[in-house]
């Protein structure tokens, strides 16, 4: 799974100055300036979740500290639980893209 695309790829929260082009019966939607939010930040940080255990994975394919069978197979796991945690970085962004994308940039005016 590939990650989604960026944030500015979306359109971005209606700024106070827009507002005020708006019909006099909408409003800028918060729910959608706070999912924006939410969804650059994750956007931005992500890469250090995705990379969490790349250290270990060089450390352990790196050296020849432990070796045999039990490393072999521990090796297999923290490879696997790298995909793992890689997928779940990718799922989780597209999660809030998906919410995102499907929420409205304006609400009724209440």
């Amino acid at each position: 799974m590939a990650p989604p695309p960026p944030p500015g790829s979306l359109p971005p929260p209606l700024d106070p100055a827009a507002a005020g082009k708006l019909p006099p019966t909408e409003q800028p939607n918060p729910a959608y300036r706070e999912l924006y939010q939410a969804y650059a930040d994750a956007y931005g940080s992500i890469g250090r979740l995705r990379q969490a255990l790349d250290p270990a994975v060089k450390t352990l394919n790196g050296t020849d500290a432990w070796l045999g069978p039990e490393a072999r197979q521990w090796g297999r796991q923290l490879e696997n639980n790298q995909r793992s945690l890689q997928k779940a970085a990718d799922r989780i962004l597209w999660d809030i893209y998906d919410r995102l994308s499907a929420t409205r940039r304006t609400v009724a005016r209440v």
